[in-house]
């Protein structure tokens, strides 16, 4: 095996490591940012709900009082949690990190393929070299989706 060879190999299997990381991470953000989007929804239409039902309900003087003030302060819930969503958009986080981890498993895919036609060759060191290039683009499509999500939030 000639030194570039063994360096193509190296590089290779450090580029795996890389992608199997981050698909672990990447999906550990995306699963989060699922179930936070789901359950600030959950969460918004609940209260709102229940404030219907509490300003609703028929009671007695005292209680009728009690009830609209327990509506008042849900209200006032349901808008902070609603801001909350809007400011993190964990929505639409949740579908950018959806696809990152899509284009990420290809990828993995791709090197498992890869890897699958070596046998016990050494991978070319362009075939290396465009499997870098292809997870460095990953990440910057990534990085780059997240700063205008962002951006849009400050507008």
């Amino acid at each position: 095996m000639t030194d570039a060879a063994g360096a193509a190999g190296r590089r290779l299997a450090y580029l795996e490591q890389l992608v199997r990381a981050e698909l672990v991470e990447r999906r550990r953000r995306r699963d989060w940012d699922r179930r936070r989007a789901f359950t600030l929804q959950l969460a918004t239409v609940t209260l709102s709900a229940l404030i219907t039902v509490l300003l609703g309900v028929k009671v007695s003087t005292g209680a009728e009082q009690w009830l609209a003030n327990v509506a008042l302060a849900l209200g006032a819930l349901v808008t902070v949690l609603a801001a909350w969503a809007t400011f993190f958009s964990y929505r639409t986080v949740w579908i950018q990190r959806a696809d990152t981890v899509h284009r990420l498993t290809t990828l993995a895919r791709s090197i498992d393929y890869l890897r699958a036609g070596l046998g016990e060759e050494p991978p070319a060191p362009e075939d290396v070299d465009r499997v870098h290039a292809e997870f460095e683009e990953i990440a910057r499509g990534d990085h780059e989706a997240w700063i205008r999500i962002r951006q849009a939030e400050g507008a």
